[in-house]
């Protein structure tokens, strides 16, 4: 059985750094280093960040990734919730109209047709002049408020350039449980593009980051956050 924390610790004390020299290389903040080396990984805000974070670190380190992330997801990672089942209703067939039903049907429909040909007076009544006294006016036609557009929401193209140095990135269709789209590093010169009616994102490092909505550029947080992408823009929302 692999020991994730005391394999990080013992490699990075054979190659003689301390966690702060680290985290200047990683980018990686101290105490999460430690929450690794310790097997703390409830201290790491999420599942996401924990398997980039032992990514990154066993690289650094020159160990192989796909070991420790694998030893987390068995041992560390807490249960899927099973998919709700779903149940299928009885569709009842629809009843046609029965013969009796049409017959009775037809019979209502001539007496009214009868009784509106035959029960009308013989002269029908025409209207007065507007200009002589008891005229009836017409019905004013209400007027109809003006049919306001509907604004295009049409699909946000976001591109983050990583200008400052490396970062860390998780960015999924909608919100944080939508369909995910790209999770790793972005290492220092790289960038990415996305396009999408709504981006919920996980920034690790967002200050080593440039990023730019359908061309214009817009103001990242300084620390990790959420963010989400719409056509109007980016805002952060709540760190979880």
């Amino acid at each position: 059985m692999l020991e994730i924390g005391s394999t990080f610790r013992e490699a990075r004390i054979r190659r003689g750094v301390e966690l702060a020299e680290v985290e200047a290389e990683t980018h990686i903040r101290t105490r999460y280093l430690e929450a690794l080396e310790n097997d703390r990984f409830e201290v790491v805000p999420g599942e996401a960040y924990v398997r980039g974070f032992l990514r990154t670190y066993a690289d650094y380190l020159g160990l192989e990734a796909d070991l420790f992330v694998d030893e987390y997801n068995a041992r560390f990672a807490p249960p899927k919730e099973p998919l709700p089942e779903l149940t299928r209703g009885r569709i009842e067939p629809r009843r046609l109209p029965t013969r009796g039903t049409v017959g009775a049907l037809l019979a209502v429909g001539v007496v009214v047709v009868l009784a509106w040909r035959f029960g009308a007076g013989d002269e029908p009544t025409l209207p007065q002049p507007s200009g002589e006294p008891g005229a009836r006016k017409p019905p004013a036609t209400p007027a109809r408020s003006p049919v306001r557009p509907r604004r295009n929401a049409g699909p946000a193209t976001l591109v983050l350039a990583a200008a400052r140095g490396p970062c860390w990135l998780s960015v999924h269709v909608g919100s944080r449980t939508g369909r995910r789209l790209h999770e790793g590093l972005l290492e220092d010169g790289g960038s990415l593009r996305f396009a999408g009616t709504r981006l919920w994102i996980r920034l690790g490092a967002p200050r080593n980051l440039q990023a730019s909505v359908n061309g214009k550029r817009v103001r990242l947080p300084d620390d990790t956050a959420n963010v989400v992408v719409t056509r109007d823009g980016m805002r952060s929302v709540e760190v979880g």
